[in-house]
Formats: structure tokens, C-alpha cells, sequence
């Protein structure tokens, strides 16, 4: 896991500028998935020159942050560059000039949703992400949509994304038994909420063919990173608790994309 100095995504715009109104939207986020949670998520309306993630481009640590851990304004998750979203977008919960931003907290359970009213302010824009748990680094994402202005429902179907930035080695972060090679830390030892199983055994990964990103060679996991962020290729896992190159049921865990929708009210004048 690389946390520090990773290179901030470019702010540029995913789509022309456009004007909207000052609106209060009504957003629903569904679960979609079977066995992962949404930890709580960072909602934005912002302008054109705001990018909170970029597909095809290093994570900004802030979106490490988030994905890996869950963490979205935690000052102390910033590195030396101050790249946590407050620093990138501002202080919580207010208009600061370029964008309005919002922390709803608690996790939406799979197979369920949650719906809260959203102040758009001026800004034409709105993104959305939230980590997916269990997973290293997954998170979903809604990038730059243009918010609507007219009265209706709007429906927007959501992929997870993959910030690179954790090999996605779905092992318990609680053995002991592998460590990361050149450090000696026991894998996934960082104490953020992920991967979290029972029961397996490290195995001999060796290098392709497994799916798994990761290598262990000698009870060593090869350090090093997944990116650029990309599409999540989904959990891999396995049906053995005994063994086997992951901790996760494949019978539960086991996802593919789309993984949430979103649904966005906006009132009639």
C-alpha cells in the first residue's frame, strides 16, 4: 500500500461547461451487490475545473485515502503535498467558491439503499464515491455527471473502479503469517478497513494466471501497486478456508459491475 507522494490526478474537465440552477436534488444510492458494504460517501457539486478521480491517471493520494480506507476528510491522512479532499476541494459542508461537498456517513448495507437531500447551489456537475468493503482498493464512482435541471427522475447505473494504488491480494489484514517484502510489515497491518477473512493459508502465487494481483514468494507479498485507476476486475476469491491465494467466499464476495445506482430527484419549480 503507497499512501504517500502519489501523484495528484489532473483537475480537468470531464465534460463541457454547462449552467445550472440552484436546486435541491433528492439522491438514492443502491446497493446492488450481494456481500460488500459502501463506506459513507463523498458528494460533490462542483465546476468544470474539479476532478475527483480520472480514469487512466495515477490516484491523488486523496482518492487512496478514500478507497483503501474509507477516509474522505481526515486531516492527518494527508501527505507532505496536504492531498486529502478537504485540501483538494475545501471545507466540508459549505460553498467555498468552486464546489459544495458533502460526507453523508454511515455504510449502506448490501441489497439496500439510502436517499438524502442535496443542495447543488450553482455548480453543474456532480460527482459521487464511496470504497467498496471487503475489498483493497475498490471504489465506486460517478464522475462529472452534468446535473440535471429539468423536474424528473434520473436514473445512472454505477461500475467500481480500481484506484491502483493496493495490490488486490484479498488476504485477511489480520495475519500474520505473510509479510510485505522489504519492510517486514504483517500484510494489510495498517489497521483500515478492507479484505477481512479467516482461515486460509498463503500459497506460492508465483507471477500470472491466477487473477490475484499480487505475488508471495517465500511468506514475502511483493510490494507495489495496481494502477493506474482502472475498472475493477471484481473479487476473485475462493471456496477453501484452509488454503488457497484468497480469503474471501467466492460464493458471497464474488462481484462484477455494475455494483450500485444512483437515483436523482429533482422537484418540480
Amino acid at each position: 500500500m503507497k499512501l504517500t507522494k502519489l501523484a495528484s490526478a489532473a483537475f480537468l474537465a470531464f465534460a463541457a461547461s454547462g449552467v445550472a440552477n440552484a436546486v435541491e436534488l433528492d439522491i438514492t444510492i443502491t446497493n446492488l451487490t450481494h456481500a460488500q458494504s459502501f463506506t459513507p460517501r463523498l458528494v460533490v457539486a462542483h465546476t468544470a475545473e474539479v476532478d475527483t478521480f480520472e480514469l487512466g491517471t495515477e490516484a491523488s493520494t486523496a482518492l487512496a485515502w478514500l478507497a483503501e480506507a474509507g477516509v474522505i476528510d481526515d486531516e492527518q491522512n494527508a501527505d507532505s503535498s496536504g492531498q486529502n479532499f478537504e485540501a483538494m476541494l475545501g471545507a466540508a459542508d459549505v460553498d467555498n467558491g468552486t464546489n459544495t461537498w458533502h460526507r453523508f456517513g454511515g455504510l449502506v448495507a448490501p441489497s439496500t439503499s439510502v436517499s438524502y437531500p442535496f443542495e447543488t447551489l450553482d455548480y453543474p456537475y456532480l460527482s459521487l464515491l464511496s470504497m467498496l468493503v471487503p475489498t483493497n482498493d475498490a471504489f465506486l464512482g460517478l464522475d462529472s455527471i452534468e446535473i440535471p435541471t429539468e423536474a424528473g427522475t434520473y436514473t445512472y447505473t454505477i461500475h467500481a473502479y480500481d484506484a491502483g494504488t493496493e495490490l488486490n491480494d484479498e488476504l485477511n489484514s489480520t495475519r500474520t503469517d505473510v509479510v510485505e517484502a522489504g519492510t517486514g510489515n504483517a500484510l494489510g497491518g495498517y489497521g483500515l478497513p478492507g479484505v477481512a477473512g479467516v482461515g486460509a493459508s498463503p500459497v506460492e502465487v508465483g507471477t500470472g494466471g491466477t487473477g490475484v494481483a499480487v505475488q508471495i514468494v517465500a511468506g514475502e507479498v511483493e510490494d507495489g501497486t495496481d494502477g493506474p485507476v482502472h475498472i475493477h476486475r471484481g473479487i476473485l476469491g475462493d471456496t477453501s478456508t484452509t488454503a488457497g491465494a484468497s480469503d474471501l467466499d467466492s460464493t458471497a464476495h464474488r462481484w462484477l459491475n455494475p455494483v450500485a445506482r444512483v437515483t436523482i430527484v429533482v422537484p418540480a419549480s
